[in-house]
């Protein structure tokens, strides 16, 4: 073979090489990389609602540390069973989450959503609020002694509403009827932010809430006035408002905790990955700021500690569901 035809073959299978290699695969780790792709956070509930709230601050903070946006996606309906239900049925791709709290126990073992609370994969709780018993400004009700005197006077006169049927609210406002021997007629609404306006529009006499529901309307010259928290300490957002155990009530939910979760059978590199950033997310100023100003506590908790509170939760729950014999 002459030395023009050597080099022409030597050519030839060069170029043959760089072909062969332009048809292989792109490499796993570039096709894989997690998030890579905008993340769905679903709250079961309407917009401008208590978890709702919680879900936006937090999803402020948590793109910053997932490098995607985190879209919040309301899927309110039959209390919170049409968002947990969608969250639970979702692809384990670590692309939908969801808001999950107390309200996903009760609607779990009220059977409303076909699946226990523990099956999903919890990645943290985020924070915890008291529930508050407010009244229209206008109401005649200045104080708690008067609004139970006079529901005691005319049993099942005086509304109190709640965010629907089996919502947490209807257990505390249940709770509350029974244990102060006071019988109200305990009215529901398609969420918290539709509780509100219905109190704020006198629809119904009183509400039980979420702390970061009412604050925005119970400053001075708002619609709302405060009767009592259901924390165990007084809220530091209203230190004058006493709190049901120092008015002899005990034995009453104290208030919402709110967390996020991700359908069963996520990937551990993807939990893993989740899991960091909501920790870092959870230090952001701008999270910590959304905390104060609307009176919520942290108590971050993730892990078996988080593990260990859904399980006491969901035999405290279950407990006061049959005590108030709220039913399906």
């Amino acid at each position: 073979m002459t030395r023009p035809d050597r080099l022409s073959l030597t050519r030839l299978i060069a170029a043959c090489a760089v072909t062969a290699a332009a048809l292989l695969p792109t490499p796993a780790i570039a096709q894989d990389r997690y998030p890579g792709q905008p993340i769905t956070l679903i709250v079961p509930f309407n917009a401008g609602g208590g978890t709702d709230l919680v879900a936006r601050a937090f999803a402020e903070a948590l793109k910053l540390h997932l490098g995607q946006p985190v879209t919040v996606q309301n899927l309110p309906g039959a209390g919170s069973a049409v968002g947990t239900t969608k969250l639970h049925g979702s692809k384990p791709d670590g692309y939908t989450l969801g808001m999950t709290g107390g309200f996903l126990v009760t609607t779990t073992l009220r059977g409303q959503a076909k699946f226990s609370a523990t099956d999903l994969t919890h990645l943290a709780r985020l924070s915890l609020e008291t529930f508050v018993l407010a009244v229209p400004a206008a109401s005649p009700y200045r104080t708690l002694a008067e609004y139970l005197e006079a529901a005691r006077k005319a049993p099942g006169s005086v509304s109190l509403g709640t965010a629907g049927a089996g919502a947490l609210t209807h257990l505390a406002a249940a709770a509350l009827s029974q244990k102060s021997g006071a019988r109200l007629n305990i009215v529901h609404f398609a969420g918290g932010a539709k509780e509100v306006a219905a109190v704020l529009g006198g629809h119904a006499a009183s509400g039980a809430f979420s702390q970061v529901e009412v604050l925005p309307h119970a400053v001075a010259g708002g619609g709302l006035r405060v009767l009592a928290t259901f924390g165990e300490t007084r809220s530091e957002k209203l230190p004058e408002v006493p709190t049901l155990k120092e008015q002899g009530i005990v034995g009453v939910p104290a208030g919402p905790w709110q967390g996020i979760a991700a359908p069963k059978d996520l990937p551990a590199p993807h939990r893993a990955t989740l899991v960091a950033a909501i920790t870092r997310a959870a230090q952001e100023a701008s999270w910590k700021a959304f905390l104060q100003q609307s009176g919520l506590a942290s108590h971050f908790l993730t892990g078996a500690g988080l593990d260990a509170f859904l399980k006491q939760e969901i035999e405290t729950l279950g407990a006061l569901l049959k005590s108030v014999e709220i039913t399906q």
